[in-house]
């Protein structure tokens, strides 16, 4: 197993809302993300997993503390510069999955390509087409995705996120509005890109079983990380 550091954060600090209603939704996390490793955040709702999830994925900036990819600090980039190393570092997917309906499948996946822009329209096409049959779909790749099934529909999501071969994968509750057959293959299919691509995954989960199949489990309160425990 690949053990390269794709992604680190120190001493995140992150105020949420104004004045008298200010929250104080992170204090001092840091967490490191190796290569060919599957980490899972838990804890109640309210404790800070989806903003530390958000910093992570250069998607919001900590008023504190430091974000690092393949070891370039990056939470402090001008914002032209974070978006492009967001599309080509980190790849997202969210609890829904914010597909295009009107687009196909294969369309909806090429849409990170195009934002890069670094491919031609025949290496975009290519890509696509094998990442939606890495994910079962290949079958499908020209269906409107309105025309999928909810799981169909979410392994679109897992494949545009995988898009521009991002090394981080960030996940917030991927599983969480499928069944549990669906659930399962999902989480499977995430696994085994990890292991096989050298990717680094983190997800957040209210999911018992999802978390306890994780090489990490990483438990929040109050906006801290309060247990790191290591799968036996």
């Amino acid at each position: 197993m690949n053990h390269d550091v794709c992604l680190t954060c120190e001493g995140l600090e992150r105020y949420l809302g104004e004045e008298e209603s200010r929250v104080h939704a992170l204090r001092g996390v840091s967490l490191t993300l190796e290569a060919g490793t599957v980490h899972a955040v838990v804890g109640p709702s309210g404790c800070g997993k989806s903003t530390l999830l958000y910093i992570l994925g250069l998607l919001d900036q900590p008023d504190a503390g430091s974000v690092a990819i393949k070891s370039e600090a990056v939470s402090q980039l001008p914002d032209d510069e974070l978006a492009r190393r967001r599309n080509e570092l980190i790849g997202f997917i969210f609890q829904f999955h914010f597909l295009l309906e009107d687009f196909s499948a294969q369309e909806n996946v090429m849409i990170p390509m195009r934002r890069l822009g670094r491919q031609t329209d025949e290496e975009m096409l290519d890509r696509s087409a094998q990442l939606l049959d890495a994910v079962g779909l290949g079958a499908k790749l020209k269906r409107p995705s309105r025309h999928l099934s909810g799981g169909e529909q979410q392994r679109v999501a897992i494949a545009r996120a995988l898009a521009n071969d991002p090394d981080v994968i960030l996940a917030d509750e991927p599983t969480g509005n499928l069944d549990t057959e669906n659930s399962n293959r999902a989480f499977a299919l995430l696994q085994r890109i990890v292991a096989e691509r050298g990717k680094a995954l983190l997800l957040v989960t209210h999911n018992p079983q999802i978390a306890s199949l994780c090489d990490w489990v990483h438990e929040m309160q109050d906006g801290r990380i309060v247990d790191a425990r290591q799968r036996a």
